[in-house]
């Protein structure tokens, strides 16, 4: 599977630490964060696998972000008996399903209603690669708030559209919702109250360069009702220097290996990072049950480039239409692994999953050595 979200969660399923709550007293348990990387984009579904459905050794409750950039992971060491307040809660109105300008795919938001009585926020995603998940948050707290901020889309590298969405709750006497970005620009977000939904919601979307540091909320005479402060995620492969000596590759592409402590590789363009493959300890090309993989495929406006096995001497990007380009292989340097990296251009499309298309890899004599179908995902 070269689904870039894939081994995100196998990273996070490895420790045990996925999205979840801030700690209910309710647990003995162990708060984590991590970046993008085990963030699984904040939804950690591969290929129509949920996370809150995966059987693991450990009891893992899937909610929402901390606020901080990273994600709250509340890991308990064995399955518990309690019965959890979010587990299935009951909608309550319409979804609303919006455009994800970070992935080109849709994004629901609705309200529902825990077991406990509480108002949660919920959100369903999809990845622009096919993956996607459905979840529920325990805060911060809708009820009695004027407004929240529920979350975002902002990851490390940053999403390859570059624009980020923020969202939240909003009381009935809320008119407009601001978002402050640092430096000082203000950009004005959207606020909809789907069909029975007690609040509405809002989003405001901005350039992935533009991180936000507070929303207000202002009343129907341009008052400000509520300010929210905050601070943007610090990732820390943001600051992070490469391990040895980075590889140029095609189509402008740099490469390096990097350990944030985790190691991975950084695909760099122009200074700026676009892309990573983070290398397993089950080694760089094995999935999440531990099963090895042919490609591990990553794409950037209309650069396509990976990692996939030593054996794999030129790899062929088949598009829907027949288009073909391929792209050499080449050996990693750093020896962290059996693998052989590769890149390559295409002026098809910036969107390669949408229409789907085919990954071929070819040994040195030019004999097929496997083949990789991916459907259209929009």
């Amino acid at each position: 599977m070269t689904d870039r979200l894939e081994p995100r969660l196998r990273s996070a399923l490895g420790t045990a630490a996925t999205r979840a709550p801030q700690a209910p007293a309710r647990f003995s348990a162990e708060v984590v964060l991590r970046s993008r990387r085990r963030r699984t984009r904040r939804h950690a579904l591969v290929a129509g696998v949920c996370v809150v459905a995966v059987a693991v050794p450990v009891a893992v409750t899937v909610t929402r972000d901390t606020g901080g950039g990273g994600i709250a992971a509340v890991v308990t060491a064995t399955p518990t008996a309690f019965e959890d307040p979010l587990r299935n809660p009951d909608p309550v109105g319409k979804r609303l399903t919006i455009d994800n300008p970070s992935e080109g795919r849709p994004l629901s938001l609705w309200y529902a209603r825990a077991r406990n009585g509480a108002t949660v926020f919920c959100r369903k995603y999809t990845s622009r690669t096919g993956g996607g998940t459905e979840f529920c948050g325990e805060g911060p707290v809708i009820d009695g708030a004027e407004a929240t901020d529920q979350g975002s889309t902002e990851s490390f590298p940053p999403p390859v559209t570059g624009k980020v969405l923020h969202y939240g709750t909003a009381q009935a006497g809320i008119a407009r919702v601001v978002a402050v970005r640092e430096g000082g620009g203000r950009a004005t977000g959207t606020l909809r109250t789907p069909q029975g939904a007690p609040q509405a919601i809002w989003t405001v979307t901005v350039s992935a360069d533009e991180p936000v540091t507070a929303f207000e909320f202002l009343d129907g005479l341009g008052r400000t009702v509520k300010r929210i402060e905050r601070q943007p995620p610090v990732f820390p492969e943001t600051d992070a220097k490469p391990v040895g000596s980075t590889v140029e590759m095609p189509g402008g592409l740099v490469v390096g290996l990097y350990e944030t402590p985790d190691r991975s590789l950084i695909w760099k363009l122009g200074g700026r990072a676009v892309a990573m493959n983070t290398l397993s300890p089950g080694g760089p090309l094995t999935d999440m049950g531990g099963r090895p993989m042919k490609a591990e495929l990553r794409e950037h406006e209309d650069r396509w480039f990976g990692i996939t096995g030593a054996g794999t001497a030129r790899v062929a990007l088949v598009l829907r239409d027949g288009t073909t380009v391929t792209a050499d292989t080449r050996p990693e340097p750093w020896q962290a692994g059996d693998f052989r990296m590769f890149a390559g251009t295409q002026r098809r499309t910036d969107d390669i999953y949408a229409e789907g298309f085919e990954l071929v890899g070819y040994d040195r004599d030019g004999a097929e050595l496997w083949r990789e179908d991916h459907g259209p995902t929009r």
